[in-house]
Order: structure tokens, then sequence, then C-alpha cells
């Protein structure tokens, strides 16, 4: 299932909206910017910015709500083709039983300097603290985001597909 490829740039294949977000909500110091743009002939959205882990902060992302959510059940994982700048960044999901803003489940990869497809498997995401399930199979995901975060960085990648095998 293709989520988005880019056919309506800022907007899903559910027509759900793209929002940037950055550890400032909470008093952190990253900065950042989201935009559509073409990297060696391909669209996507690049995220460019500086991580910054002072004031407890040290994320920025972009994430869509999914709207119908999107089961587990039914897919293996998640599949993204991405190019970066050789670090490390993390695909997070969040569920019906993740309520807090710092809970998650997150999958870490590390992006090339060129066009690469990524597979995610759902039994490959951890959960970022000890009050949710230990697994996200079986759950519904409500949203997903492409974070650069946990650590102190310059950001730079690119999305250009996203979806569910």
């Amino acid at each position: 299932m293709i989520l988005d490829q880019l056919k309506n740039p800022k907007l899903t294949n559910q027509l759900q909206q793209w929002n940037f977000i950055t550890d400032q909500v909470m008093g952190g110091a990253s900065t950042g910017k989201f935009k559509v743009e073409e990297i060696d002939g391909v669209k996507c959205y690049r995220m460019t910015g500086n991580i910054s882990t002072k004031n407890n902060g040290g994320f920025i992302q972009i994430r869509a709500k999914l709207f119908p959510v999107i089961n587990t059940k039914e897919y293996k994982g998640v599949y993204i083709k991405i190019y970066g700048n050789e670090k490390k960044y993390n695909l997070h999901l969040r569920t019906g039983l993740t309520f807090a803003p710092w809970q998650y489940y997150s999958f870490t990869f590390y992006s090339k300097k060129n066009w690469k497809i990524i597979k995610a498997p759902f039994s490959e995401f951890k959960k970022s603290n000890f009050y949710q399930p230990k697994s996200i199979l079986g759950q519904n995901i409500k949203f997903i985001g492409l974070v650069a975060g946990f650590d102190d960085f310059k950001s730079d990648i690119c999305l250009s597909e996203i979806g569910f095998y």
C-alpha cells in the first residue's frame, strides 16, 4: 500500500497533511525546515536542520496522521525510499496505545548518498518507554513520522516514497 509518492505534495494518498515538528515545542533548540525538492530527478520531501540535544531536546520530524488507521496485522512493515547524508534516522509510529508525546515505536536506519529503499519490519520497531506494550504487532497505527534526532548533527534527508508492505 503506497501512502505517499508525492503525487499531491504535502498530502498523503489518504489526503492527510504532512506536518513539520521540532523539539522547540518542549523547549529544545533544534531547528530545521521541510520542503518539496527534486534530487537526481526524483521529487521528494527534504528535511534539513541542525539537531541539538540542548535543553533536553534533540529532534526534528515530518509526521502525518493516518486516517483510516493502518492495522499491523494487514502488513509486514513500512518501506521508505530515501536519499540522505550518511547519518542515522528513525521511523516513528504512534498507535492508540501511545498516549503521551514521548511514546512511540521506533525503527533506526542509516541513510546513503543515493536513492535506496529501506524495509522496516513491524517486528523490529522498539517501544520508547515501559508504559506501552512491548510490540506494535496487532495495533492500529495512527501516526507515522520520519525523525532526525537524539544526537547533535546536521540533518539532510529526502523521502520520495513511503508505504506499507
